[in-house]
């Protein structure tokens, strides 16, 4: 059984086609954004980032759960603050 059309392409060959045609190849847009403040940070995300961290130092694996971006974002933002400031932020309660 043979098929004949690939769903993967290179994006060389993407280009040289789109070139050949005359047009420009699209360009992904980035979307820049502000950087997610200390208290901004939502509580649930900023638990699970330090329930990652808890994890890594004891060297113990631990299933993240899907995300989306924005929770992502909270996660990593949790994580780098108490990467920067861990004897400030390590055991910090998240309270309004």
């Amino acid at each position: 059984m043979t098929i004949g059309i690939s769903i993967m392409t290179s994006k060389t060959a993407y280009v040289k086609l789109m070139e050949e045609g005359g047009k420009m190849p699209k360009r992904q847009r980035r979307i820049t954004r502000c950087d997610i403040t200390v208290f901004n940070v939502d509580p649930v995300l900023w638990a699970l980032g330090y329930h990652i961290a808890e994890c890594f130092r004891k060297g113990e694996p631990m299933h993240v759960p899907p995300m989306r971006g924005s929770e992502w974002g909270h996660v990593l933002r949790a994580l780098k603050i108490m990467q920067m400031w861990p004897d400030n932020f390590y055991r910090m309660e998240m309270t309004d």
